[in-house]
């Protein structure tokens, strides 16, 4: 007979009585010695996390040391020219426009009309937003020189971080997005063009058609905005098809854009010369053989798994037959057959 009380001693307790347990059992001597320990264990891991942040600081300081220098062999002046004013990165024009075309995070972002602008990119830095604690976020800082497109001479970008369960090492996770304003001079705004809009029909008299702003892709409308909680999601990241919005959108815009910061952070701003000069840059034949060879792994797979399916259903044919044999001739004229074997899909 059913016994759920034997069955509850021989499966363990359900997990709502479980939690029960669990409550009544907090306050227990076992369980507050526990958490002294786990005191102690945060206490060191604290003073191990101040030490490497102290760390940091110091190898960073010699980092930007460098980094310094590096913006220095950049803007100083190889030979006088008469496109001296135009260049921001005068030993190498375009610098930093090269840098971001050649990198796989940036490359598709950037339009053609963003390009004049971006020469006059001096340098891209970066810094934590809070000395003390990495786990706060960091900065990005563009700097420009003095350009004809816009009167900002940095545009920064700041990425948040929040840390919701203090027992936990996750990784980066960033919240929160807030991009500077760029304050463009009239007409020199590159993420919009002016499209000239047709006048009513029926005037009798002409008239000059009235030009309008839209909205185009641009590297600055993508890169400079604000993304996070309360923010509202870009019109031009909308699907028009859609009659609702993805609520993950937002998540989604999140971790890409940050997944830019980071590369920036830790490849690019550090190694900007080897993706200047294409060194960093992924070998196209390395990737497409790397994906053929993914491809053909896949493929013996589905092989396999096909000759894993003939080997049973010759199985299950053999097993069928067999029966049949034993239940003798009374058997075969009631009509009970073995089952039919399916059809090899090599060869056709």
């Amino acid at each position: 007979a059913y016994n759920p009380l034997a069955q509850r001693a021989f499966w363990g307790p359900s997990p709502s009585s479980a939690r029960a347990m669990q409550v009544e059992e907090l306050n227990t001597p076992a369980v507050q010695d526990l958490e002294a320990l786990d005191n102690e264990y945060l206490e060191v891991e604290k003073e191990y996390n101040d030490e490497l942040s102290r760390l940091n600081q110091r190898f960073e300081a010699q980092f930007g040391v460098l980094l310094s220098k590096r913006n220095g062999v950049l803007t100083r002046q190889a030979q006088p020219g008469p496109l001296d004013h135009l260049c921001a990165t005068r030993a190498l024009p375009g610098f930093w426009r090269m840098v971001l075309l050649n990198s796989d995070e940036f490359q598709e972002d950037i339009e053609r009309h963003d390009e004049p602008v971006l020469d006059y990119l001096t340098d891209i830095v970066w810094e934590l937003l809070d000395e003390s604690c990495r786990d706060k976020g960091f900065r990005i800082r563009f700097v420009f020189a003095t350009n004809p497109y816009f009167s900002n001479e940095l545009l920064t970008k700041e990425y948040h971080y929040e840390k919701k369960n203090p027992y936990v090492s996750d990784p980066e996770v960033c919240t929160k997005i807030v991009a500077s304003p760029i304050d463009w001079h009239t007409g020199k705004n590159v993420t919009v063009e002016l499209i000239a809009k047709k006048p009513k029909s029926g005037r009798r008299r002409v008239t000059k058609p009235k030009r309008e702003e839209v909205p185009r892709p641009s590297f600055f409308r993508r890169c400079f905005r604000n993304l996070g909680p309360g923010e509202e999601i870009p019109e031009e990241e909308l699907d028009e098809e859609e009659d609702h919005e993805d609520p993950d959108l937002m998540q989604y815009l999140l971790e890409d854009d940050h997944e830019q910061g980071v590369a920036l952070r830790d490849y690019l701003i550090p190694h900007a010369v080897r993706w200047f000069t294409g060194e960093a840059i992924e070998d196209d034949e390395e990737a497409s053989e790397s994906e053929e060879g993914a491809e053909g792994s896949e493929e013996d797979d589905d092989e396999e798994d096909e000759e894993d399916d003939e080997d049973e259903d010759e199985a299950t044919a053999a097993a069928g037959r067999k029966a049949a044999q034993r239940q003798g001739p009374a058997a075969g004229h009631r009509g009970v057959k073995g089952p039919k074997k399916k059809k090899s899909g090599k060869g056709r």
